[in-house]
């Protein structure tokens, strides 16, 4: 028997039009779409299976400016972001980043980096481990200190060491919703046999709106170098895990524009 097709309801009749959209977009813009809707799916569907304890405070993730603070003894993060440029569908940037202050060394905070970036069509990964120890804490005055160091190791290289970044942040805290860092750094850079030194600075600053939600900004750069910023909301799901939306941009040079989304993770 000859089976008459059946009418579009309106669910069909979207989803026809999602795919032709879709379709329609340049190959490279449907790979940047394709990539970022797994990361968030991955990120969010990994997330979502753990169990909610303790709220995350400090900047940290995919924000250039760090705090002055550390983790508590015996506690751990797990940042992961994805960042992709505004005009520029070929380029883009996934970090993976663990950090945990062991119980017997409460003022040292050890981690480590794993970043897969894209730009024309060419890929690299680095290796970046990392330490931050306290230098002082007040709770009275509102104020905490911390020294970073973080080294950079490049993959399919024949010289695999790629520099290193040096940083010495002081966050002061006028009232409980409202921290403000200054941060002021070194960095080496090797680039192909060509050797690099330039001084860098930051500021951030991070203010609880509500109980579910901290916006953060911060503004950086590089003596003789590239100056930006980054904003955005930080969304607080539960009490131990954070989203967050990340807008950003050059100041100077190309004047490049991004966005950024990542979540972390402590326990």
């Amino acid at each position: 028997m000859h089976k008459h097709p059946q009418p579009r309801t309106e669910r069909s009749l979207h989803t026809t039009t999602h795919v032709s959209l879709y379709q329609a977009l340049p190959r490279a813009r449907r790979r940047t779409l394709r990539g970022t809707l797994a990361f968030l799916g991955a990120t969010l569907g990994t997330f979502a299976l753990l169990s909610i304890y303790a709220k995350a405070h400090a900047a940290g993730g995919a924000y250039v400016v760090d705090d002055g603070a550390i983790n508590a003894p015996g506690a751990c993060n797990v940042d992961t972001w994805y960042k992709s440029n505004r005009h520029q569908a070929s380029s883009g940037e996934t970090v993976l980043s663990a950090d945990c202050t062991p119980t017997g060394l409460p003022s040292l905070q050890l981690g480590a980096d794993i970043n897969r970036s894209r730009h024309d069509g060419e890929h690299q990964t680095l290796f970046s481990p990392h330490l931050k120890a306290s230098l002082f804490s007040r709770e009275d005055l509102g104020l905490e200190s911390a020294i970073l160091a973080q080294a950079h190791l490049a993959t399919g290289r024949r010289h695999a060491y790629d520099g290193i970044d040096l940083a010495l942040p002081l966050t002061y805290k006028p009232i409980e919703a409202l921290r403000l860092t200054l941060s002021g750094g070194w960095s080496h850079v090797y680039d192909d046999g060509e050797q690099k030194h330039r001084l860098t600075w930051g500021t951030g600053m991070e203010y609880d709106l509500a109980p579910a939600l901290t916006l953060v900004a911060e503004r950086f750069g590089q003596e003789g170098g590239d100056q930006g910023w980054q904003a955005g909301p930080r969304l607080h799901i539960g009490q131990k895990l954070d989203i967050d939306l990340v807008a950003g941009g050059q100041l100077n040079g190309d004047q490049d524009h991004w966005f950024t989304t990542g979540a972390t993770l402590r326990f």
